[in-house]
């Protein structure tokens, strides 16, 4: 149902819950303090009635008064008090005000019989309204009404309060955390004119006094704040039911198009190629973009000027406007396929927008810019669309169906936030449209793409951004206040967001930094709507940038800034200067990165090259570059003079106005020109070079597309000019990959030495999908751009590239993956900022993803330069933030030791499932031949580890370990069924990377058998394994005939005193700062955590027996305790952590009888006396016995933030020991250092070239 005189700004409730309110809580006669004769219905109907003869009154009452006057008596004595009165308020008049912090809040009325609820009501014919400062006013604080209310709302304890100038009546919510201007208003004039019952209705059951909270202690259990919570919780699953309609009505759009008889030209444009797939599913967007962005300002009120002609208002509604047809689309039988009219008109109502259409002639402003040009939607534009087609689209877009209910909902436009209807067609951006051609039709498809979320980049919630904001943008903020213009300060601001998706974190930042400009402006501290939305769009106008890679999101972010930006009245701004599409972290951020000159890195053979061709260009480049290492590029002056002009081409569009549309289209003009000069075209063409040589394959076939250093510096230098295939070759690859080249897309910043603040969400990717996903150039490039960097993770190339864009003094602040500080990302990212001083000033190192309880992220603000501020890790200020996300600073990065090496290796891979057998099938193949026993065995994994009781593998497996082939088909049955079922899975791998044309050759063996695993174990008792990502970390003793999969570490010794290490809560503390984590779990890292961690001293060579006692005790107990209670290993830890511990916990998880359970309680007890005894028999063993390890329940800060309590070591003991075990760590690598240089000395000196003794070392 519509509701007309019902607008919803902000958050304050979703649109879904008008539709429900009657079904919803709080809704029975008993709710509205009637008695139970009496229908809530009939109540409504008998105040409806009094309320009409009230408001006839009012209006012969303000119709005699004298002009000028302002009415504000008869609003409040004949209207708005006897009106409230009849839905339960007790209104009492407040001659004084209320002073809080000094000003003197002239709040008209209380609800006394609602703790006090204020109500602000101010005279109807008031010519400031609501949402603008009186001329004159009573009060010091010259603020609307609407700020007035709010600020004092912010400022005390009332979470609710009304303003009303007796034609429109608003519920504003306390909002001092949010940003964006949140309440719900009722136009209060148009419900009695036009006789909006059902209107009144919903103020009835939302605005009634029982709504309100009646206490200020009990506001959160009022009826209305329990109505915003549940909204706050509903708008997830909205946009998730609209993204799906969005969806929906993009194929049937597409598909309605290409189907309809009278688009001949369209069909044939498909057929002949002349219109690709690419280009069709952006005609459809903008389509779809056109139509949102007229729903929106249709909803809110802002397709005509506040002025403007209430007759040309109603045409423009009546027979142009999309609520039009968003009505008639819930009238099924108008849905006629015969027909096309209505997609007629459609045309007709986006013509009114355009810049040469007849908009002016019905007083609208043409919006004009690309969304709005007239080649925007391109052949659809001049293209036939069914009735049917259109009317179903519409309503897709227009009504949701609710998930809970089942009720179909008409969605609200107005009330959804701008960023909510990014998150809607982010998803959309992610798809490759195909046609699908038959004999008798052309169809449009979705084929799936790269996922947008395996990169890290989805819509991100407001809970995550503010915090940035906070800890980033607002210093920046406070700082320009204090200067002498702080408007002008304000809009010198410099913010991007360089993976900026639909742009919601840049919608937070403008916002953010129109609502103190906005304040500036209006001298208020809640400036009315008018005001702040004139803010936003000079900030948008002035200090907004963003980038990304996929040209759709481009444009999404585009739309979405249009639509926050949009005043009644003005065009669309110009925004393509500053919202661009490329690859942010693929290119050059200063003139001085290209003199570097083409790199012999770009030269280094990959996959796909061919190996003479590659070392004969990289020997070529080597001697190209030799006579330049020791001398500075000289700059030429020809490069400085097209720098210089592409600097003031850039200024002075930059400085154009954009007051009209032919303003705009002159812009624009002007920026398109400038693209395609001489200047920008030659520095472009030139950047390009180095660049594109990581991505050419080196192959005879290329060799004319190859160009070395020598050849690029005389471009660079001026001495010739680019031209030929050569250089062609590398414009086009820059353009297929999108390098970016900061200083020539955004010169004024890169002069003014960067931005301010950089925010975002950037992508992150990790480990081989790199190389999948970006390919072997990517690869090949970063690692040499971004040096000293591996291949961790795309976010950390996008950390370096944020610093490396920071001006002085700058802040960043992002969302991230909670890895950012583990591990090699943490070398390759906030390590390397961190060493070019970069200081972080704020971080969070888990938090879960609202709405989503498998995604854990981190957050984190970085300033470039000296911090004197506050330092914030996890919620507490502290002296200083590592790159480990810990409050104090290492003295160095551990090292491997030599004598840990070779002793913990990850479990096989086997690559195909025919190797899995089940017990059964195990046991019949050997009864067949008992020679087959060996090479079957059982199969253990990680999550039988952890979750079995007796941690029995569950399956077998057939493994040929490293035999031929010619040896392993001797096993006929196992060898049979490998080549039944594995061999077509291997030779279904793509063939084109040499791991998998190795796994295709030597198909009868594991992918990764791990030979030197099995070797290590084959003559001992026992070996230790562990989960390689678990919730706890704990070693159990397993056979060594197992086959272990790579979700285990194997330990390869059988000695119990080294397990009593490992399994201490020393090893574990250091294997959770130095390992790292997934989503909420521990990643062992050998490699990172095992291979560095010292040992007592003489412990591999001598063993320990008080240790080894310890040790099996331990691990024994434990065994027999989860037999006992028959739980898992993380049932078992889960109880061992658990502070409340009662037998009935146990009995519940164990699900034994009592008196089982209470014997199990002992045992959990005893099983952490144990652990405490085991740990300090470590901490001895390391002659540390000064050190108290002060074990009880810690809440430990680096770990996920619901769950922190663990049975453990105190914080103090763990900063201490960390300390201690580190300076072991550099100690022992340090004297090991010293032994070889020593050694080393004394070959040489004894002048010996015996092979042997050389060999040792």
């Amino acid at each position: 149902m519509i509701y007309p005189s019902i607008r919803i700004e902000g958050a304050i409730l979703a649109p879904d819950i008008l539709e429900r309110l009657e079904d919803a809580p709080g809704q029975r006669p008993a709710d509205f303090g009637l008695n139970g004769t009496v229908k809530v219905k009939d109540e409504i109907a008998r105040a409806w009635a009094d309320a009409q003869d009230y408001w006839r009154i009012f209006q012969r009452k303000i119709e005699v008064l004298k002009p000028g006057a302002t009415a504000t008596t008869e609003t409040r004595q004949q209207w708005i008090i006897p009106f409230l009165g009849l839905i339960g308020y007790q209104l009492e008049y407040q001659a004084r005000g209320t002073i809080l912090n000094g000003k003197t809040y002239l709040i008209s009325h209380r609800v006394t019989n609602r703790a006090n609820t204020p109500v602000h009501i101010v005279g109807c014919l008031e010519p400031a309204g609501l949402d603008r400062k009186p001329e004159k006013s009573a009060t010091a604080l010259r603020m609307s009404a609407h700020a007035m209310v709010q600020e004092h709302l912010n400022l005390q304890e009332q979470l609710y309060g009304l303003v009303t100038n007796g034609r429109q009546l608003r519920l504003l919510r306390d909002s001092s955390r949010l940003v964006k201007l949140s309440y719900l208003e009722f136009d209060l004039d148009r419900i009695f004119t036009d006789g909006l019952f059902a209107d009144f209705a919903i103020l009835f059951r939302l605005l009634h006094a029982t709504r309100l909270p009646a206490t200020v202690e009990t506001a959160s259990e009022s009826l209305i704040e329990r109505y915003h919570q549940d909204s706050l919780d509903s708008g997830a699953r909205i946009r998730d039911g609209l993204s799906r309609a969005v969806e929906s009505a993009i194929h049937d759009f597409a598909n309605g198009f290409l189907a309809h008889p009278a688009n001949h030209e369209l069909q044939q444009a498909v057929i002949s190629g002349g219109l690709k797939p690419d280009s069709f599913y952006q005609f459809l967007l903008r389509l779809i973009y056109r139509t949102l962005f007229l729903m929106v300002i249709e909803e809110r009120g802002l397709v005509f000027p506040p002025d403007a002609d209430a007759g040309k208002r109603d045409i423009y509604n009546q027979y142009y406007s999309l609520q039009r047809l968003r009505r008639l689309s819930e009238r099924r039988h108008l849905a006629d396929r015969r027909r096309h009219d209505l997609w007629v008109s459609l045309l007709s109502t986006f013509r009114l927008f355009e810049a040469d259409g007849p908009g002016l002639m019905l007083g609208i402003a043409p919006l004009a810019g690309d969304l709005f040009s007239p080649d925007a939607i391109g052949a659809l534009g001049r293209s036939t669309l069914g009735n049917d087609v259109l009317l179903g689209c519409l309503r897709s877009l227009g009504l949701y169906h609710h998930p809970d209910t089942g009720q179909m909902i008409r969605v609200n436009y107005a009330a959804l936030n701008v960023e909510e209807f990014g998150s809607v067609y982010e998803g959309l951006l992610e798809y490759r449209p195909v046609f699908l051609t038959t004999e008798n039709r052309i169809g449009f498809e979705f084929a799936q793409g790269d996922q947008r979320a395996t990169t890290g980049s989805h819509y991100t919630p407001d809970d995550l951004v503010q915090p940035l904001i906070r800890h980033a943008l607002d210093y920046k903020i406070e700082e320009k206040l204090k200067e002498k213009d702080p408007e002008k300060a304000l809009l010198s601001l410099r913010v991007a967001d360089i993976a900026c998706g639909s742009g919601h974190i840049l919608l937070a930042a403008a916002r953010r930094i129109a609502t103190e400009l906005a304040i500036i402006r209006t001298g208020e501290e809640q400036p009315a709507p008018l005001a702040f939305r004139a803010a936003v769009r000079d900030v948008i106008r002035e200090c907004i940038y963003g980038v990304d890679i996929n040209p759709l999101a481009v444009e999404l972010c585009k739309v979405a800034l249009w639509l926050e930006a949009h005043n009644p009245g003005q065009p669309l701004n110009f925004l393509d200067h500053h919202i661009k599409c490329g690859n942010a972290i693929v290119g050059y951020v200063k003139r001085e990165d290209v003199d570097r000159g083409v790199p012999d890195e770009a030269f280094s053979t990959m996959p796909g090259d061919d190996k003479q061709t590659a070392a004969a260009f990289r020997k070529q480049n080597k001697e190209e570059r030799l006579p330049h290492k020791q001398e500075s590029f000289e700059f030429s002056p020809e490069i400085k003079k097209h720098l210089d002009a592409v600097l003031k081409s850039w200024q002075s569009i930059a400085a154009l106005p954009e007051r009209s549309p032919e303003e705009i289209e002159n812009k624009k003009q002007r920026y398109v020109d400038f693209t395609r000069s001489q200047d920008a075209w030659i520095l472009s063409q030139i950047a390009a070079i180095p660049i594109a040589q990581f991505y050419f394959a080196k192959t005879p076939e290329n060799r004319a597309k190859i160009i070395t250093d020598e050849s690029f510096r005389r471009y660079w230098s001026g001495e010739r000019h680019p031209q030929g295939q050569a250089t062609a070759a590398a414009w086009v690859m820059a353009e297929s990959k999108h390098f970016f080249h900061w200083f020539l897309e955004f010169p004024e910043i890169i002069e003014r030495g960067g931005f301010d603040c950089i925010l975002g969400n950037p992508p992150y990717l990790g480990g081989q999908a790199l190389s999948g996903t970006y390919g072997n150039a990517f690869c090949r490039y970063v690692k040499w751009e971004y040096a000293p960097a591996g291949l961790s993770d795309l976010v950390a190339y996008f950390v370096r590239r944020i610093y490396s864009l920071l001006k002085l003094n700058g802040f960043t602040a992002f969302i991230t993956t909670n890895s950012i500080k583990d591990g090699d990302i943490r070398k390759d990212g906030l390590e390397q900022v961190l060493n070019q001083s970069g200081v972080i000033n704020f971080a969070v190192r888990g938090i879960k993803w609202p709405g989503r309880a498998n995604i854990v992220v981190a957050l984190v603000a970085v300033h470039k330069g000296k911090w004197s501020g506050r330092s914030v890790l996890d919620g507490k200020e502290v002296r200083v933030i590592s790159a480990y996300f810990e409050d104090s600073l290492d003295v160095g990065e551990p090292k491997a030791i030599s004598e840990n090496s070779n002793s913990v290796y990850q479990g096989s891979i086997y690559r195909g499932d025919g190797f899995v057998l089940d017990h059964q099938e195990a046991e019949e193949i050997i009864h067949k031949d008992h020679r087959n026993k060996d090479v079957i065995a059982k199969l253990i994994n990680g999550q039988e580890l952890n979750s079995i009781p007796d941690q029995a593998p569950q399956r077998s497996t057939i493994n040929f370990f490293d035999l031929s082939k010619e040896v392993a088909c001797n096993y006929r049955i196992p060898f049979e069924i490998v080549e039944a079922k594995v061999k077509p899975v291997r030779l279904a791998l793509d063939p084109s990377t040499a791991i998998n044309r190795d796994h295709q050759e030597r198909w009868w063996q594991y992918a990764f058998v791990r030979e030197n695993l099995y070797n290590s174990i084959r003559n001992k008792k026992r070996c230790f394994v562990s989960a390689r990502i678990t919730k706890y970390l704990n070693f159990s003793a397993v056979p060594t005939d197992y086959v272990f999969l790579d979700t285990i570490n194997v330990f390869t010794t059988d000695r119990w005193d080294l397990y009593a290490i490992v399994q201490s809560t020393l090893h574990e503390v250091w294997a959770r700062k130095y390992s790292g984590a997934l989503k909420q779990d521990l990643r062992y890292s050998p490699s990172k955590c095992f291979d560095t961690f010292p040992f007592p001293e003489g412990l591999w060579q001598t063993g320990d027996p008080r240790l080894a006692v310890i040790g099996e005790q331990y691990h024994e107990f434990r065994r027999i305790l989860m037999q006992q209670l028959w739980l898992g290993l993380t049932n078992i830890y889960n109880l061992f952590h658990s502070r409340d511990l009662t037998p009935d916990q146990v009995a519940k998880v164990s699900k034994k009888p009592q008196a089982e359970a209470d014997a199990g309680y002992q045992g959990i007890l005893e099983l952490r006396h144990l652990h405490c005894e085991l740990d300090k028999a470590i901490r001895d063993a390391y002659c540390w016995s000064d050190l108290n390890l002060g074990h009880d329940f810690i809440e430990v800060e680096t770990l996920p933030e619901n769950d922190r309590i663990r049975y453990t070591i105190s914080p103090a003991a763990r900063k201490e020991v960390l300390r201690r075990l580190l300076e072991l760590n550099l100690k022992r690598s340090e004297d090991k250092k010293v032994t070889i240089n020593s050694n080393k000395k004394r070959i040489k000196k004894s002048g010996t070239s015996n092979p042997d003794q050389l060999e040792l070392f």
